[in-house]
């Protein structure tokens, strides 16, 4: 792998180690060859999909299908100084609906993010980003029967910015990290329903970490979030505070993976929500085999802001995916997930599950071809949020 690649990844998988594994690219992406403008490093890319989802407003009854067509281009510019990189990304993403062109969408994702390396013990990571983007009707704040209660997707921005200060080498005995986040979110329509969910998210995390073994270390982590809303009348303002204990790992060069679990508390300002504590954990593990098949398994509980219901969400979920290149240029991969939803306070408990298979075929290094087929479904104990759906997607992705 080249630097720019490796650093690349560094800057986008430092922020969150679990969450880059749930959400990170296929183990066998892609292989853009990026443009060289002046000192920067420049990677242009574009996504076309097109396919069919049988129920667009995950409803119940009465479903409505419709062809679906998303184009997804992105820009990525990188400077290289010495051990310092810097990037700047946009990416804009359409979607076309042909059933009904209320549904269509515009979303728009630019981010500014540095990987700084003082020396081998001082190390700092900054992103600031601004997302514009949106609920599919069905979603979010009208689900079920209110699946179209509003004629457009309800729309809003997240502005984050972020910091994450490491002191120690990577093969020090201990090592401490510091980060700080800062997101915030407003809605843009439907104002009557939406005003009420605008908040402020800030967070501060400590990290400190003690190696046992040259690839193996034991954390412990303090994590305090606190939740803001805009509206002085909603009573949902609280900070969450998580006591973490786990470990990271590559163990062998086939399995790497992070565990966390302990103790976490809701608390929230008003005294008419009742405060909330319990178990936490989160564990992501990628086991590759063989270096042409990868296995990742994902799991997680954790607390969610409510869409409407409850004082909030308690989630447990978890993925399991495999990877796997056939050698003649052909990729495929299948995924199951389930997750369980508590809408505290509330009577409502869903339960969502989700599969899916697909094939990629590499048609160039800068061209790959795909289709992909998924399967959702929830069972809630409310009436009218039960559904089901499936979507084929027909894929084209290419680069320089």
């Amino acid at each position: 792998m080249n630097k720019l690649g490796r650093d690349s990844r560094i800057i986008g998988f430092n922020f969150s180690l679990l969450a880059s594994a749930i959400l990170a690219s296929p183990a066998f992406a892609l292989e853009p060859a990026p443009a060289k403008v002046g000192p920067l490093q420049v990677i242009p890319q574009v996504n076309l999909q097109v396919g069919h989802d049988d129920n667009i407003y995950s409803t119940g009854s009465n479903e409505v299908d419709s062809i679906i067509t998303v184009v997804n281009p992105s820009i990525q510019a990188v400077l290289e100084k010495g051990l310092d990189v810097y990037s700047l990304n946009y990416a804009i993403k359409h979607g076309n609906y042909e059933n009904d062109s209320a549904d269509n969408y515009t979303d728009h994702d630019l981010s500014a993010q540095a990987y700084l390396d003082f020396n081998i013990r001082n190390r700092l990571e900054l992103l600031a980003r601004y997302l514009k983007t949106h609920e599919d009707r069905g979603t979010g704040l009208n689900q079920g029967s209110n699946a179209t209660a509003n004629d457009a997707p309800v729309e809003y921005d997240v502005t984050t910015l972020s910091a994450k200060y490491s002191f120690g080498a990577q093969d020090a005995k201990g090592r401490i990290e510091v980060a700080a986040e800062l997101n915030d979110r407003e809605y843009s329509n439907f104002r009557s329903q939406t005003a009420a969910k605008d908040r402020e998210n800030s967070k501060v995390t400590g990290t400190f970490y003690y190696r046992v073994m040259p690839k193996t270390s034991l954390l412990f982590e303090i994590e305090h979030e606190d939740i803001d809303y805009d509206l002085a009348s909603v009573t949902l303002d609280s900070t969450e505070t998580e006591y973490l204990l786990g470990a990271t790992w590559e163990a062998t060069a086939k399995t790497t993976g992070i565990f966390k679990v302990g103790y976490a508390e809701k608390d929230f300002d008003s005294a008419s929500r009742e405060d909330d504590d319990g178990i936490s954990w989160e564990l992501a593990v990628n086991w590759a085999p063989k270096t042409y098949s990868v296995v990742s398994f994902v799991t997680s509980k954790e607390e969610e802001e409510t869409d409407g219901t409850g004082n909030y969400i308690d989630t447990t979920s978890w993925n399991l995916g495999w990877e796997h290149d056939w050698g003649n240029r052909i990729i495929s991969r299948v995924g199951y997930g389930q997750s369980d939803s508590d809408y505290v306070s509330s009577s409502r408990s869903d339960e969502s599950e989700n599969y899916g298979v697909g094939v990629t075929y590499q048609l160039q290094r800068w061209l790959d071809l795909g289709i992909d087929y998924s399967y959702t479904e929830r069972e809630s104990n409310q009436a009218g949020l039960d559904y089901e759906k499936n979507a084929v997607y027909f894929t084209v992705q290419g680069s320089l």
